[in-house]
């Protein structure tokens, strides 16, 4: 159900006009199956914890994304604008590479994960 969430979102065109997306920071293997999470914000940053147990192992996360629910390949990640989990054979980002855009890590961060720093509000002129 959660995948299906995002599908109906991701194909919404109305929603994405005008949505910059600026990416992900930084991500941090936490144990089992959670991440801590880096977003950029207006001049700060956000942070979430999001377990992705229920994503890839109690839901049917799609063929690309079946080779994560071995823990030591998903505990090989790192924030790159996307989340990105490298070829284990080489460690580069290429054909053989897992890569989540930022739009969908931060849409099951604000739906299923949890806000450990949000941003500062920043005054403008």
């Amino acid at each position: 159900m959660k995948w299906q969430a995002w599908q109906a979102l991701a194909n919404d065109e109305f929603y994405w006009q005008n949505a910059p997306e600026k990416g992900l920071l930084k991500a941090e293997w936490l144990g089992d199956y959670c991440l801590r999470l880096w977003f950029e914000a207006l001049l700060d940053v956000e942070i979430y914890e999001l377990d992705f147990y229920v994503l890839l192992i109690e839901e049917d996360p799609g063929p690309a994304l079946l080779p994560l629910r071995d823990q030591e390949r998903f505990q090989f990640v790192k924030g790159d604008y996307a989340l990105v989990w490298p070829n284990p054979e080489t460690g580069a980002d290429d054909g053989a590479a897992i890569n989540l855009a930022p739009e969908c890590v931060r849409f099951f961060c604000e739906r299923y994960g949890k806000l450990v720093k949000p941003a500062q509000s920043v005054a403008v002129a």
